[in-house]
């Protein structure tokens, strides 16, 4: 409650500014602009200009904040909400919906998995020169965007007058990790100008991010009803605690080319290409700590009101202590060649592109086990707090070696695609007449499949025997934010990790590691997009209006294959499944002019979005049950689904003040049919019944809100005052979709009813500085259908605080100080209710000095 009246307060206060503001500026002065105000404006004149409705970053202003990568960018424009991984954005949702189309200079892009979009954390924010967000669409656009298109836009040699040399160095030390480590980027363009007016440029941008990250969280198993821990009474108890201490480092490396060439007026081409590796390595110390079934007598206390455990002393505690490495890669590259000519009201365009991503997951490490002598675990404060006392954790002797995990995810996809567009502009009311051709064919896959190739260790086998293999937990503090975790105690060593098979040779374990997964993990989908879209281009000036119509029509191709398992004769076969269906998305844009600087919009439009590649795997598991055959199980992809298609109007008022003030208030509605579930279904195979779970096109959904933007330079103010600036916005986001296991309807996965951005602005002279706040109501993260019933796990909301300052020394360098994480906040999630904790993180807070120069 006081985050939102935060927020609607800051609203508030801006409005009256501005008012102030335009009051004051009657006619409004001449404002120089310089730094970063340029940027601020650039934005708000593509969101003003565009018929479609549209958000809009530059590449100055991603760059006066420490962001990493393009999600760290994307979390300040309304509407959009990301989560938190290893003290970094994550999954981007926009309009609370995840099924977003992503595009690199219009060109459809990915990275490689189970989803079909870019993941914007393998793009490092230095690489882009503009991030537009189009939460309408548009017949000429790629579809697949049930939220909506995000393009990412990179800068071409002849964006700049001549020869034009730029770069950032930068140290960033992590508080809580301990290290620091150096990023830096730079950027070549060279313009170039021959005889009869041609020109031609050529640029080369070149990006490195190395950075050190810790991230402790603690784990609370689904609460467990229990009869024996108070007399008379049946209270819940957490069914088991976890600690695990998350460290390693992350890199970005991207190199980006372009040439352009322009031999006469009216005619470009151009050649792309674009390179990008994101790799994080991991380490993880995770302790699990079991319920046991002995306990101190009188050690049992519960929350006020309730009938959960707070506080209780465990004996005898079955424990399981895991060390693991697990590693992550990124490799995507997109190349594009096309060119344009203009003749007149004439215009054509050809884009010819290619793109393919590859991403893998290792994951490798011993685990232990023994028995925790007594563990106290109090979960009444802020935070919990849990002790380990006695020798069992930490004695060789008491521990055995239990197993030796090794496994392996593969993912990789191409995609080839044509692009062909036309426009005639004729003279009259109709603007232009544009029509275009998409050709898309796209493969992904997961050979040589999902490898698991954990070994059980020699029962019996003690610690005690292999010295090798055990080493002391690494940190002196476990969550050092005012809980008491357990560090005494004895961890798998994680020295051969990264070589699972002299990992496997010094646990004794001789057999060799799998070279591919199970056939029935393994699948591979062709398809096949042929698009065609017409839209006209139009204005009244008589009614103040502009705008833009248009239909796409979308066949899409699909082919699978995989494999089944039949039962009866214990063997597995081959089977191949093609599906089709065609699309008619049509669009209207309009914009209508009230008065000066006053604009009223309002879109309507039909959007899709295909389902997930794993969700299409044919591939079908069966488990017979010889003793009750009703129980037999299966589980299995659904080459027929269909895509989630959805019904969307926008409505937006609009002001535009003098060079830096704007307001906007935006309402939405989406319509969705066919949200993608799992259920079980009797299916015939081999002569028998099965419970098959497969995913089915099931829930309609609605999802509403209202986006509210402020922002302004306070330029009317006396003296240094005169370079304060604010940009705040707010999204309110009303989700519903009916929800068979808590039964009626609930809000969306991942989708906060509240979101803000509250930015403060200072830029004159050589000074300039921003401090920004994003901030995220509760959201419902999963279900969890074990222990004591059905329980919805909600995060809890938080926010994050992120600064800088910097110095301009000359015209061609700055030095600037950034904070990330300045609040070091925690984030928790529960079931259900306070006194059901599920888990809580905490991440690095992250200080860098940079340097930025241009020639």
């Amino acid at each position: 409650m006081t985050q939102r009246k935060l927020a609607w307060g800051c609203l508030g206060c801006g409005a009256l500014a501005w008012a102030a503001c335009a009051q004051a500026q009657e006619p409004p002065p001449a404002v120089l602009v310089e730094g970063k105000r340029a940027s601020l404006m650039t934005a708000r004149q593509i969101k003003r200009d565009q018929l479609a409705i549209v958000d809009a970053v530059v590449a100055d202003e991603v760059q006066a904040l420490p962001d990493l990568s393009v999600t760290d960018a994307l979390q300040r424009i309304s509407g959009v909400q990301v989560a938190r991984d290893r003290g970094e954005g994550a999954n981007v949702a926009l309009r609370g919906l995840t099924q977003i189309e992503t595009t690199l200079n219009g060109r459809e892009v990915f990275t490689a998995g189970t989803g079909r979009n870019l993941d914007f954390a393998d793009v490092p924010a230095e690489l882009v020169a503009g991030i537009d967000v189009y939460k309408s669409a548009s017949a000429a656009q790629v579809e697949g965007g049930l939220g909506g298109t995000i393009d990412l836009r990179t800068r071409r040699p002849l964006d700049f007058a001549g020869a034009h040399l730029a770069g950032s160095a930068r140290l960033v030390r992590d508080a809580l990790a301990g290290h620091s480590q150096p990023q830096w980027s730079l950027l070549a363009s060279q313009r170039w100008r021959g005889d009869g007016g041609a020109e031609w440029g050529a640029l080369v941008s070149l990006v490195h991010q190395l950075r050190a990250w810790r991230e402790d969280q603690y784990s609370f198993g689904a609460p467990q009803w229990r009869d024996d821990l108070l007399p008379g009474r049946r209270v819940a108890v957490s069914g088991s605690t976890t600690e695990s201490a998350n460290a390693g480092r992350r890199q970005r490396d991207t190199v980006a080319v372009a040439l352009q060439w322009r031999p006469a007026p009216g005619v470009e081409w151009y050649a792309e290409g674009n390179w990008q590796q994101f790799l994080t390595r991991q380490d993880t110390a995770q302790l699990v700590l079991g319920t046991g079934t002995a306990f101190v007598p009188g050690s049992v206390a519960l929350f006020p009101g309730t009938s959960d455990v707070s506080r209780i002393d465990w004996l005898g505690v079955p424990t399981s202590i895991f060390s693991f490495a697990r590693d992550t890669v990124d490799r995507n590259r997109a190349l594009a060649l096309g060119g344009s000519w203009r003749s007149g009201a004439l215009r054509l365009a050809a884009d010819l592109s290619y793109s393919d991503s590859h991403n893998n997951l290792y994951f490798a490490g011993p685990t232990l086990k023994g028995t925790a002598d007594l563990v106290r675990a109090d979960l009444s404060g802020p935070h919990p707090a849990v002790t380990v006392a006695g020798d069992g954790l930490r004695d060789p002797a008491r521990l055995q070696l239990d197993s030796i995990a090794y496994r392996a995810r593969p993912y990789d996809g191409q995609l080839q695609a044509l692009k062909l567009d036309g426009s005639y502009a004729p003279d009259g009311w109709l603007d232009s007449l544009a029509a275009g051709l998409r050709l898309a064919r796209r493969t992904a896959g997961n050979a040589p499949g999902q490898i698991n190739g954990d070994l059980p260790a020699p029962a019996g086998q003690s610690l005690a025997a292999l010295p090798a293999l055990a080493t002391a937990y690494p940190y002196p503090v476990f969550f050092p934010d005012g809980g008491a975790g357990a560090s005494n105690y004895l961890i798998g060593s994680l020295a051969l990790a990264r070589d699972a098979a002299a990992l496997r040779r010094q646990a004794g374990l001789t057999a060799p590691l799998p070279r591919a997964g199970g056939a029935l993990s393994v699948w591979r989908i062709r398809e096949q997009t042929d698009a065609a879209y017409l839209q006209a281009r139009f204005h009244g000036d008589a009614l103040a209006l502009e705008g833009e119509a248009g239909l796409r029509v979308v066949r899409t191709r699909e082919a699978v294959a995989g494999t089944q398992s039949t039962p009866s004769s214990g063997t597995l076969a081959p089977i191949a499944l093609d599906h089709d269906y065609l699309d008619y998305l049509p669009s209207l844009n309009l914009r209508h002019t009230l008065a000066d600087g006053w604009y009223l919009r309002g879109a309507a439009s039909k959007s899709l979005t295909r389902p997930n590649f794993d969700q299409l795997s044919p591939s079908l598991t069966l488990t017979p049950n010889s003793i009750t055959p009703s129980a037999n199980s299966g589980s299995a992809g659904n080459p027929a689904l269909q895509p989630v298609r959805a019904n969307n109007l926008d409505l937006a008022l609009e002001r535009y003040v003098g060079a830096s003030a704007a307001a906007t208030v935006t309402v939405f509605h989406k319509r969705i049919d066919g949200l993608i579930g799992n259920a079980n279904r009797t299916e015939l195979h081999d002569g028998a019944l099965y419970q098959v779970s497969r995913p089915y096109n099931r829930s309609p959904a609605i999802v509403r809100g209202a986006e509210l933007g402020y922002q302004q330079m306070y330029d009317f103010l006396p003296g240094w005052m005169s370079g304060l600036g604010t940009q705040v916005n707010f999204t309110l986001a009303d989700s519903a979709t009916p929800n068979a296991q808590l039964g009626g309807d609930t809000a969306l996965p991942n989708l906060s009813r509240r979101s803000a951005n509250l930015i403060g602005i200072y830029e004159k002279g050589p000074l300039s500085g921003r401090l920004a706040y994003n901030w995220r109501d509760r959201f419902l993260s999963s279900i969890n259908s074990s222990g004591a019933g059905v329980l919805p796990v909600y995060t809890e909301g938080y926010g994050w605080l992120d600064a800088s300052f910097g110095y301009r020394v000359s015209p061609g360098l700055t030095l600037a100080m950034e904070g990330s994480n300045l609040l070091r906040t925690v984030r928790r999630a529960n079931f259900g209710s306070d006194s059901r904790p599920q888990s809580l993180w905490t991440n690095d807070r992250q200080w860098s000095i940079t340097a930025r120069f241009h020639l």
